[in-house]
């Protein structure tokens, strides 16, 4: 099964949707261990294999909300995704999505969803099995959104909903100390796949 390294940046402007096509064009590289090296006769051409239009590829190689995500160079006609992690003793955040979920976020298509299940997988993941209860306020603010809006808080508890019946998620539900309503997440094991050795 093939998997998808995507840096962790919470407030990232970006549309994950766009960056899943573009990972879905890259070639394996040996010495890398991953699905990173994406050639091209022409930007064209290369926009003719995806959903989303020529300029805004163009928007995507060109500016700079895409920089740590992927690099381009024009002369080679290549483009390289950012999936190597380890620079000397730091080591950058990142999210490991497999074929199935990436599957289920273009099936709904929302790229609110794709934040919210990478935050969830990153932090359930820091935790393994015990679980992880963050609040739909610490993810909107976290990750840019507004608090204010009703809106964002009835997606989050729709985007629960279909995390669950998909089997991605597990969620217990609990009142705390103060008798407010809190959820404790779980990630499907199975999907949990988190490990800097690849």
């Amino acid at each position: 099964m093939k998997h998808y390294y995507i840096p962790f940046i919470p407030k990232a402007e970006i549309e994950y949707l766009h960056l899943f096509e573009l990972m879905e064009q890259a070639d394996y590289t040996p010495s890398t261990k991953a699905y990173d090296t994406i050639s091209y006769i022409s930007i064209s051409k290369l926009a003719e294999k995806l959903s989303f239009s020529r300029a805004t590829l163009d928007r995507i190689l060109n500016g700079d909300k895409y920089k740590d995500y992927l690099t381009a160079d024009k002369e080679k006609r290549i483009i390289k995704l950012n999936t190597s992690f380890k620079a000397g003793s730091i080591t950058q955040p990142f999210v490991c999505l497999t074929e199935t979920e990436i599957s289920f976020l273009r099936k709904h298509h929302d790229n609110k969803l794709c934040n919210y299940l990478i935050y969830m997988k990153y932090y359930c993941g820091m935790c393994k099995n015990t679980g992880q209860n963050f609040t739909a306020e610490q993810f909107l603010t976290n990750c840019g959104y507004s608090t204010r809006a009703n809106s964002n808080y009835d997606d989050l508890s729709r985007y629960n909903k279909l995390l669950e019946d998909a089997g991605i998620i597990t969620i217990i539900r609990y009142r705390d100390d103060d008798k407010k309503k809190r959820n404790t997440y779980k990630y499907n094991q199975s999907y949990l796949y988190l490990s800097q050795d690849r």
